[in-house]
């Protein structure tokens, strides 16, 4: 998008749709959070995504009362911008297919994020394992909810884009 004035009232949107989908747990401060983030990735690009995913989380973790303690929810606030970064990366830059990129979030956030669990003090494999089930799902909605509302706005938003 060339318009930086619609750029930035997206982003804000984003923002504003992401506080909703923190709001709505799955588990703990498992939400519907990264769902605006990953879409702003797509449609916006990875920094724009980060900034979303990051906020979104802090906000699901804080509202759910921090479950996994603060430092360990910042320290998962700057993987979830890594992983809207990428996902962005993909799309912007790779060019790869709405479908890949929404896979590649879904795994980043469902498999990989959680390894920090592992090395974390008081956490472990335990943990991990347990939150593996509603984090998948949860990690499901978001990415692939993601992938099927950019089908159904880049028309509307490229065409926005270009006045």
């Amino acid at each position: 998008m060339k318009n930086k004035t619609l750029q930035i009232c997206l982003l804000a949107m984003f923002c504003a749709l992401s506080a909703i989908g923190a709001q709505i747990h799955i588990q703990g401060s498992i939400a519907l959070d990264a769902l605006p983030a990953y879409l702003a990735a797509l449609l916006l690009g990875g920094p724009g995504g980060a900034v979303v995913g990051a906020l979104g989380h802090l906000l699901s973790s804080g509202l759910a009362g921090f479950p996994l303690t603060l430092p360990l929810h910042l320290v998962i606030a700057v993987e979830m911008a890594l992983i809207c970064f990428v996902t962005g990366w993909l799309k912007q830059k790779r060019n790869l297919s709405t479908p890949v990129c929404a896979v590649a979030a879904f795994v980043l956030n469902a498999f990989v994020s959680p390894l920090i669990l592992l090395v974390w003090p008081g956490m472990g494999l335990a943990i991990c394992l347990a939150l593996l089930p509603s984090l998948a799902a949860g990690s499901a909605v978001n990415a692939f909810g993601a992938a099927l509302l950019w089908y159904a706005l880049r028309k509307p938003l490229h065409a926005l884009g270009e006045r």
